[in-house]
């Protein structure tokens, strides 16, 4: 592959299905790459210049595209609007409002192992991964946890509409994508009317109580709903199935965390680095602004591929390998600046309550003979189809 061919780059054809690490070496051969619709941003340096100045990399205008009918609080905005929402939102999410939610969470992540533990095998990704980050947002919102599949539904339809290089898909299925999302606005309209009103200690009911200028209208307060819901529960699952996956394929590691659990923060980090939650962020430019060499005019879209800047040589020594003895680690997987996402300290407590909860049960398991994980791709967000596991010398899938 000659140097100015790799330049131009069809993401679809990426080997990201079978090989996400190939994959990012390829994107990686240049700090900016033409993909479909604009170009890529693979380098940390760069990303960290396009994430860093919202005022000439606009979040909105990149989410404009989706043409949505509520306004998605606080991803779709740039400051002066998106820094009220910060300040508005933030304090939900703190770890002093998310960390006394453990036992809880830690009680339905126990519910949902122990029955596996004593089958000797799963579908970590149908079982657990996809399960456990919407009971989350469910227990956080207060709502009933039988809505959980009715809500699983909703997000994969409309998650599967955009594609890597930050299109949004107009195809037959988007047509479907469309009606599960037009559902899912209904349903979070009637909530908010609701609980508008009414006292309680969710976070929703919570929300919708400030007042003065905090105060959201239900249209900010539907789209807040709408982004947790696409933002926060697909994301989770796609990096613990990468997560368990790596575990899996690389037993060494995983005795680490058996053998010394409080290696687990650490060992989460490194996981993250290596496979980010929501691996490409969207932007488009505001003006002509210069990128890495070239001038880019106004409109031009630029994604930042977090996980290819997490592979840079000067920031993490030997990048593509697993290593949860690294000590610092300066990855960006939640993003960076005044998008940095909201919910990173939730994602955190959610990985550790399964990978603690998980590996004091089933310390021992591998990827079943004769199944292979694979990316769902090409898609707007990287994760797995399936993960098989086997444990306790069984072979049930």
């Amino acid at each position: 592959m000659t140097s100015e061919a790799s330049r131009v780059i069809n993401t679809d054809n990426l080997p990201m299905a079978q090989d996400r690490d190939g994959s990012w070496r390829i994107m990686r051969q240049h700090p900016v790459v033409e993909v479909e619709g604009g170009l890529a941003v693979t380098h940390r340096d760069l990303v960290e210049t396009v994430l860093k100045q919202p005022s000439i990399f606009s979040s909105k205008q990149a989410f404009d595209v989706l043409g949505s009918p509520i306004p998605l609080v606080p991803l779709a905005f740039d400051p002066p609007e998106q820094s009220r929402y910060r300040r508005i939102l933030q304090p939900f999410f703190s770890p002093r409002v998310i960390n006394p939610r453990d036992p809880e969470l830690r009680r339905q992540v126990i519910d949902l192992i122990e029955p596996i533990a004593r089958r000797g095998g799963c579908d970590f990704v149908a079982e657990i991964g996809a399960v456990f980050p919407v009971q989350v947002f469910l227990t956080l919102f207060g709502l009933p946890l039988d809505m959980r599949d009715q809500f699983v539904e909703w997000k994969d339809a409309v998650l599967g509409l955009t594609s890597a290089a930050g299109e949004t898909s107009v195809d037959a299925a988007s047509q479907e994508g469309m009606q599960k999302a037009a559902e899912l606005f209904m349903y979070l309209t009637d909530l908010i009317r609701q609980r508008r009103g009414r006292p309680g200690e969710d976070v929703l009911s919570r929300l919708l109580a400030l007042t003065g200028e905090d105060a959201l209208s239900d249209e900010e307060a539907i789209g807040l709903c709408f982004l947790f819901i696409l933002a926060g529960l697909d994301t989770v699952m796609d990096a613990l199935g990468f997560g368990m996956q790596r575990l899996a394929e690389n037993p060494g590691q995983r005795r680490l965390i058996v053998d010394d659990p409080g290696l687990i923060p650490a060992a989460t980090e490194e996981l993250l680095r290596l496979d980010p939650p929501a691996p490409f962020l969207p932007r488009v430019t505001s003006e002509e602004t210069e990128l890495g060499g070239r001038v880019l005019p106004a409109g031009t879209r630029v994604t930042a591929y977090l996980a290819a800047a997490n592979r840079d040589q000067d920031r993490h020594h030997d990048p593509y390998t697993l290593d949860f003895h690294r000590g610092m680690n300066p990855h960006i997987s939640f993003g960076m600046g005044v998008h940095r996402c909201l919910g990173s300290h939730l994602a955190r407590l959610e990985m550790h309550i399964v990978y603690q909860e998980w590996h004091a049960r089933i310390p021992e398991y591998h990827i079943t003979p004769g199944t292979t994980p694979r990316v769902r791709w090409p898609r707007g967000t990287t994760g797995l189809d399936s993960l098989h596991l086997t444990f306790d010398g069984r072979d049930d899938r």
